[in-house]
């Protein structure tokens, strides 16, 4: 029996980003279409090419590394299925971000990460886990929520891949922990955000109490901005 031990994966942290769809509260099941079995916590943490530079710098070995073991499997594999899938295919471990009216990239690019919520071992034993949170002073907290918008850093496992099938390779990034810089807590966006600007005029601190609405309380049917899952700035939103 060999001592020979496994080598260790990548582990590291992430250069300060922007969180998008955040589900790190709570398990991301899916859709009815596309289940997660057992749930799974996750983020994508957007950041320009610059600010991703050492993050990159960091996963070049491992791409490299996973890069090399895919062209090791792929030779393993029976000559039919090789012919088949003519090369092995990388799978980039990051999304070019597009402007949707211009179709032209923005300069940012997003990493995604996710962790297994739940499942059992060897034994047919429940566990479950979760992404541990912690303040920007390195405090361990605990959020009832993280709202699309948030910055933070990313602690997280690089794990090469090959998937025997299709021939495509990449690298994994598991979700271990989060650090929040600057936590988005709910639905209302800055004046900045929809282009505007400080003008001479109405002061909202003169206003003493919420006066409701000119139409009373109907709402035509419709729910507040901002209220629930899917609306602007909420936590499974941007």
């Amino acid at each position: 029996m060999s001592d020979k031990k496994k080598p260790k994966n990548f582990t590291g942290i992430t250069p300060k980003g922007v969180f998008k769809f955040p589900n790190l509260t709570k398990p991301d099941f899916g859709t009815k279409e596309h289940p997660k079995e057992g749930g799974e916590y996750n983020v994508r943490l957007v950041m320009t090419h610059d600010e991703a530079e050492p993050l990159l710098a960091d996963l070049e070995p491992v791409i490299e590394k996973a890069r090399a073991e895919a062209e090791e499997a792929f030779a393993k594999l029976p000559v039919a299925t090789r012919k088949k899938i003519g090369d092995i295919k990388e799978n980039p471990v990051f999304n070019e971000i597009y402007d949707k009216e211009t179709e032209e990239p923005t300069g940012e690019i997003e990493f995604r990460f996710s962790m297994k919520a739940s499942g059992k071992n060897d034994k047919d034993e429940k566990w479950e886990r979760k992404p541990t949170i912690f303040d920007a002073k390195g405090k361990p907290v605990t959020l009832k929520s993280i709202w699309g918008g948030t910055k933070g850093k990313v602690s997280f496992e690089a794990v090469p891949y090959f998937v025997n099938g299709s021939g495509a390779w990449g690298v994994k990034l598991y979700l271990r922990a989060v650090q929040i810089i600057e936590l988005n807590k709910g639905g209302g966006r800055s004046a900045s955000d929809f282009g505007f600007g400080a003008e001479d005029g109405f002061d909202g601190s003169e206003v003493e109490e919420d006066e409701g609405s000119p139409f009373g309380d109907e709402s035509n049917g419709h729910d507040d901005e901002g209220a629930g899952n899917g609306s602007a700035g909420g936590p499974e939103d941007f």
